[in-house]
């Protein structure tokens, strides 16, 4: 099974990105007019629409991250700011998280606790995807080096 190419699994999961970033985008702009609530709104405004923008930039760097496979140029500076980039949001996500995680307990008097681990897992995950994303981009760079070094050799 070819993974990169035109029938490929990259370009399945280049288009599921896109339908899931044209979709993503109504919801979020619709969100505060679903959420009657006033403490709900606020909410909405404060902790869902930053994660949601930022999630789109996530998808919008995976875009372009699955372009540039689909050329099959993986080996790129470009690449590793990329990944730079999404480790960079995926850190700011984890930080909102753990701010909500803070409003709900202390502004909120929200003591559910299933709510108080799913809060808590998002801020720890995304925690993990940014250091997993920034070592991948170190990894892709030294990468980037060696193959421009045997370029250069040949």
């Amino acid at each position: 099974m070819q993974i990169l190419g035109d029938k490929g699994l990259g370009k399945f999961i280049r288009v599921l990105l896109i339908v899931g970033f044209i979709i993503s985008i109504p919801v979020i702009i619709t969100s505060p007019f679903l959420l009657n609530h006033t403490r709900s709104r606020i909410y909405s405004m404060v902790i869902i629409y930053p994660n949601g923008v930022l999630l789109l930039g996530i998808i919008y760097q995976f875009i372009k991250l699955f372009k540039s496979l689909e050329n099959y140029n993986p080996f790129t500076y470009e690449n590793v700011k990329i990944l730079k980039i999404t480790g960079v949001i995926s850190f700011i996500m984890s930080v909102l998280w753990l701010i909500d995680l803070l409003f709900m307990v202390f502004i909120m008097h929200n003591t559910y606790v299933n709510y108080i681990i799913v809060l808590v897992f998002l801020g720890v995950l995304f925690f993990g995807v940014a250091i997993a994303l920034y070592i991948l981009s170190e990894l892709l760079r030294q990468a980037t080096i060696y193959k421009e070094e045997n370029d250069l050799t040949i």
